[in-house]
């Protein structure tokens, strides 16, 4: 590493101590804030590998699957999201630190600032998508550097595993290839290796698709359809995430000095980090009417769009740097302050008891830990289900209906083995409809406790009755998440052999 030198700025002289002190903020908030809804149902992937699952593809799971046999504390589930959320700043400062020192660790702080990647601790489907496509796009630039056929082949690979790890990769594809085609043409040959480096991830993933209901597509394409409608606002809501997303100041330092990014971006050839951020953000804009964007969207393709900043001067990155650090600074005493904060101090909130299931879930896991492996748990939230199953070590399935988001118990659940036995309810709030499950039981007995100062009623269903619930809540279930359209060829689902058989 260069020594830096008395003369440049204070932020650039002090980065590896700035670094550190970031990854310990990163580091307690990862010990300290609980694990979310999110978090805990890719636990319930890590926990049954497979090919595939339900809505996403299975990179997070498969790595999940690597982690819990060491480990299932925080730290360790959450620690590729640590690294992930610091890759970006790491792989800036390493690939320009020879060019220009200053530059590369002011730029790298910028990054590391970026509110999205600061508060960003948590393990989830983006994060290997982070991972994955900002390999594959520095392989791209290399391979266009360079016209060697192994690079682009390389960069197919990783674009492949950006794929597996969620469907938004496809964005970047798009991207990689039109930029090919628009501004690179006599590089045709390597975008056919790219198609054929990603061949062997769409051919895992159609595989698990066709043998498993076509989950994903049913969840992506057939099931989230007609959500919303078009609402030309939405465009000012986005417009408003990408302006906090990479800040007012850097933002008004870019269209300051846009001739100087743009002889930058030339010079150096990073075209291909400009199209693989700026053609995906676009699209965005033109969903946003008819979608509600959501931040984490950009995730995978904001870090491109650092790399202009390079250009600036030393003035307005030395500003920004500041500026972009005191925001970060103000995201982390907000969110370690609610972390550490009792729960009870939110007792005056209308949303109180979703506070002490997310926020106290530990005392939620006390409240069942009385029942023996007789008492087959269960919430009416797959979100519920899942975090309730970390804190309290042991399965929790759904009961009802749920939702067409997060529907992997519909894999795991076999209601038929259950005929006959006695079930616990636990109602979402606490608030306890008995005609949730008393059509399901044999018995139902109310228990009434009081967890951190919330009443819940808990149902202790006797007698499992299958027939019933196939008929009242399996059925429309099938109705309503398992028709398939004609478009999608014939294949295996287990979901509707378990339970079709049962109605006829």
């Amino acid at each position: 590493m260069t020594n830096p030198s008395p003369t440049w700025p204070w932020l650039a002289r002090h980065y590896g101590a700035i670094l550190l002190a970031v990854l310990l903020v990163k580091i307690l908030m990862a010990w300290w804030v609980p694990i979310t809804g999110d978090e805990a149902y890719f636990l319930v992937w890590g926990r049954n590998p497979d090919l595939g699952y339900y809505d996403h593809p299975p990179m997070i799971g498969w790595w999940l699957s690597a982690i819990l046999p060491l480990s299932d504390h925080p730290l360790a589930i959450r620690a590729l999201g640590i690294f992930v959320s610091m890759a970006p700043a790491l792989a800036i400062f390493a690939w320009w630190r020879h060019t220009d020192p200053v530059r590369a660790r002011l730029v790298s702080l910028l990054a590391l600032f970026m509110p999205l990647f600061f508060i960003a601790v948590i393990t989830a489907t983006d994060t290997p998508l982070i991972l994955f496509s900002l390999l594959a796009t520095a392989l791209t630039w290399q391979a266009l550097r360079s016209g060697r056929a192994a690079w682009f082949l390389l960069a197919g690979f990783a674009l492949g595993l950006a794929f597996l790890s969620k469907y938004f990769a496809v964005l970047l594809g798009i991207a990689l290839g039109l930029h090919i085609l628009l501004f690179a043409p006599r590089h045709w040959r390597g975008l056919l290796l790219i198609i054929l480096g990603v061949v062997p991830a769409v051919a895992v993933n159609l595989y698990w698709n066709w043998g498993n209901c076509w989950y994903n597509v049913m969840f992506n394409v057939v099931n989230r359809h007609g959500e919303g409608g078009f609402d030309p606002g939405n465009w000012l809501t986005y417009a408003v995430l990408l302006v906090y997303l990479f800040t007012p100041w850097l933002l008004w330092f870019y269209a300051r000095q846009w001739r100087a990014l743009g002889i930058g971006i030339r010079e150096h050839r990073f075209g291909v980090f400009l199209s693989a951020g700026l053609i995906p953000l676009l699209v965005f804009a033109l969903l946003a009417p008819f979608k509600s964007i959501g931040l984490h969207w950009l995730a995978a393709f904001a870090p491109f769009l650092l790399l202009p900043a390079l250009f600036l001067t030393g003035r307005a990155l030395n500003i920004s740097a500041w500026l972009s650090g005191a925001l970060a600074l103000l995201h982390g005493v907000v969110i370690l302050t609610i972390a550490l904060m009792p729960v009870e101090w939110l007792k005056s909130q209308v949303r109180y008891a979703d506070a002490v299931f997310y926020l106290a879930p530990e005392s939620v896991a006390e409240a069942v830990a009385g029942y023996d492996d007789d008492w087959h748990l269960f919430t009416r939230s797959y979100s519920r289900s899942a975090v309730l199953a970390y804190y309290a070590g042991r399965e929790v399935g759904v009961f009802g209906p749920g939702s067409h988001y997060g529907r992997q118990d519909d894999l795991l659940t076999d209601f038929r083995a259950l005929d006959g036995a006695n079930l616990l309810y636990l109602p979402t709030r606490g608030e306890l409809d008995l005609d949730h499950v008393e059509p399901f039981f044999d018995e139902v007995r109310v228990k009434e406790i009081t967890i951190r100062g919330v009443e819940w009623s808990l149902a202790e269903g006797h007698g499992f009755d299958f027939t019933a619930y196939h008929e009242q809540v399996l059925q429309p279930i099938l109705e309503r998440y398992y028709d398939f359209p004609a478009w999608l060829p014939e294949g295996r689902c287990a979901f509707t052999d378990r339970y079709t058989r049962k109605a006829n």
